[in-house]
């Protein structure tokens, strides 16, 4: 792949991304950062400890702790100590959070299917979801390692 093409691909996606975060609803005094982190919280199956949010989002444990104080004063999330460790603590997304993260993930999936919906043809949209595998398939690429995650699995499986 040449560099051009690589640019190119990135500002694609870029773009991509750009528009889907400005289709999310704004929530008045919220940052995105503290918005991807509710969103990452309300959709894990358990809570979460504030390392696993970071670690999962690549985010900085200073950026971590701004964004959790920011949904806490907002009361979209508490803080509960561990039972095991009480000196460790979970994530818990409010009734409040979960209604957030529902109303801005419902614009973004309104703005993208009707866009895939109007904008491509059958065929095209079948292009788009192959694409979306091997870019999940990207995402998972790790240097010099063969693929055999859960995705990977997954993509194969939709092929078939």
């Amino acid at each position: 792949m040449s560099s051009e093409e690589v640019e190119l691909l990135l500002g694609q996606i870029k773009l991509l991304n750009r528009r889907l975060r400005r289709e999310q609803s704004a929530v008045e005094g919220l940052s995105t950062a503290a918005l991807v982190v509710l969103t990452q919280a309300a959709r894990a199956d358990t809570p979460q400890r504030p390392g696993q949010l970071a670690a999962e989002l690549q985010m900085t444990s200073p950026n971590m702790a701004a964004a959790l104080r920011a949904l806490e004063e907002g009361g979209m999330i508490t803080r509960q100590p561990d039972p095991g460790d009480g000196r460790k603590v979970f994530v818990h997304v409010t009734k409040s959070g979960r209604d957030i993260v529902d109303r801005t993930s419902a614009g973004r999936h309104a703005w993208l299917r009707e866009a895939v919906d109007e904008a491509l043809t059958d065929r095209e949209r079948h292009v788009l979801f192959q694409a979306g595998d091997l870019i999940e398939r990207i995402a998972d690429y790790e240097a010099g390692s063969r693929l055999t995650g859960l995705r990977t699995r997954r993509a194969g499986a939709r092929r078939d």
